[in-house]
């Protein structure tokens, strides 16, 4: 195969320049101070927007410099950020019931920035350590696939006669050996990794959304019938991506925190290396220490992304439904017509050859199962229930009725040795329903006096379901009661602030 001409290169390097937001970035005229306050300002995740607007006002004050001794117009923090989200560099959403905006790094402004901090790091990674274990990883891969099983068992023998003459060592008593030089090599090949990581994480949303935002304009301008198309190319988009490096990367660090156990491990690990080499450098010591918050939040935000898209996928399912229908009903409508033409010189069993699509969108992709809403069972029909439920009207009458004569004649046997309460009138009612003690209050707002001993009573009520509790104030019988048919109606019943004869403070 012929190696490509310079010509070819240099329009595909240029190609990959004007398209891929890293390099853009890092080729602009001020990536120097872009990438210094996104840096500053952006390096730890999302950032609400007053606050950051605050923040890169400060610091364009800072770096006011770069723009006027070039004769150019310093921009406002407001106009920096608007640039960026049209550049690519921001990615900037509202948060859900809300007017809060926040802002994050895209994946290329991320990578940007971990390109200039590794050549001011020097993170070198072509070290002895690494060399050995891109040989020892090599040899590995070429023993796995091998057909021949004896090179297998030969491979773990070695490794086995190797860990077990380390470990006769230790049981010796020797001392483990630490070569900071190898420890610090490994650290920075992992830290390495490590700044990668959130960059993966970030892209996997931005694909995510992308796909559903794209596929979701295209199925505006779509012709009828096309629906189910465009939502089977939306489900095939996302299961791709699903399976791709970036969405694997997700699912396996969602994974990793999700599991307290394999966490807490992992923040063992980091806290042990740290606390073991004081001497560590603070650049590679803040990569290990902030790295699973700095996933941590990365992963909440694509799930924040990925909550939007779902309900966005949502409701553009429903809205299909609609204009699915109304499609279907227009074509049937269409070859109805024709049909009734057709009628004239053709029979009723020849084809006419309109199509009238029945098809859906396809079941089988996990994403649309997802958002199934599930087969939805009309209710039965309601049976005539005559005859089930029998009530005799004639069996109702008086049973919540209130005797008045039985009343007051158990509060003039109660007073017949002296003032009585609610409570003993009711001891001469032993079955009292809820009208009874009702109406025995009644009659005590009407004819009773304070109780000064008490200043509340509970009384017991027989109903339909036992016997409930009624709790009341306590007031007492002093008097006779007259016949409740003859009685005159009382006034409006007024506490004296004397006693009477008996002693007690009457109400009337």
């Amino acid at each position: 195969m012929a190696r490509p001409t310079a010509a070819q290169l240099y329009a595909a390097y240029g190609d990959n320049a004007d398209s891929d937001v890293t390099l853009r970035l890092l080729r602009s005229r001020n990536a120097v101070p872009y990438l210094a306050i996104m840096a500053a300002r952006l390096a730890d995740g999302q950032v609400d927007g007053d606050h950051l607007s605050a923040g890169v006002e400060k610091d364009l004050a800072d770096l006011a410099d770069h723009w006027l001794q070039r004769g150019w117009e310093l921009p406002t923090a407001d106009d920096l950020l608007d640039r960026w989200v049209r550049a690519g560099y921001l990615a900037r959403t509202l948060v859900a019931d809300t007017q809060i905006e926040r802002y994050q790094l895209t994946r290329g402004a991320t990578q940007a920035i971990a390109q200039v901090q590794a050549v001011r790091q020097n993170r070198t990674v072509a070290t002895e350590t690494v060399l050995e274990l891109v040989m020892s990883r090599l040899s590995n891969i070429a023993v796995s696939i091998n057909p021949d099983p004896g090179e297998h068992i030969r491979d773990i023998d070695q490794k086995i006669s190797e860990l077990t003459a380390r470990r006769e060592e230790l049981a010796a008593g020797a001392i483990p050996a630490v070569d900071t030089r190898r420890v610090l090599d490994d650290i920075r090949m992992v830290s390495s990794l490590a700044e990668r990581m959130p960059a993966d994480i970030i892209g996997y949303g931005e694909k995510m959304r992308e796909n559903s935002r794209a596929l979701l304009t295209s199925g505006l301008d779509a012709e009828q019938g096309s629906h189910a198309d465009v939502l089977n190319r939306m489900f095939d988009g996302h299961d791709a991506l699903a399976d791709s490096d970036e969405g694997k990367a997700f699912d396996t660090f969602y994974t990793l925190i999700a599991d307290h156990r394999l966490r807490e491990d992992l923040e063992a690990s980091i806290a042990a290396i740290a606390s073991g080499l004081p001497n560590l450098p603070h650049d590679l010591l803040d990569t290990l220490t902030g790295f699973i918050d700095r996933m941590w939040d990365e992963v909440q935000s694509v799930d924040e992304v990925r909550g939007q898209v779902y309900r966005r996928i949502n409701t553009f399912v429903k809205d299909g439904d609609f204009l699915h229908y109304r499609a279907l009903r227009s074509q049937i409508s269409d070859a109805q017509r024709a049909a009734a033409a057709a009628f004239v010189h053709a029979g009723p069993g020849k084809d006419m050859g309109i199509a009238v699509p029945m098809s859906a969108a396809s079941s089988n992709s996990v994403g649309a199962l997802v958002f199934h809403d599930g087969i939805i069972d009309s209710p039965g029909a309601v049976a005539d229930t005559a005859g089930e439920i029998r009530i005799d009207p004639a069996d109702l009458v008086g049973v919540e009725s209130i005797d008045w004569h039985a009343l007051t004649d158990a509060v003039n046997d109660a007073i017949a040795s002296g003032p009585a309460g609610i409570d003993d009138v009711l001891v001469l009612l032993p079955t009292a329903r809820t009208g009874d003690v009702i109406g025995i209050w009644s009659l005590a707002q009407r004819h009773g006096a304070t109780d000064d001993t008490r200043a509340e009573i509970t009384v017991l009520a027989h109903t339909a379901r036992g016997l409930r509790e009624i709790n009341m104030p306590a007031v007492l019988f002093t008097h006779s009661l007259p016949d409740p048919i003859t009685a005159q109606p009382h006034e409006v019943m007024h506490l004296l602030d004397e006693p009477d004869e008996a002693g007690q403070k009457v109400v009337r």
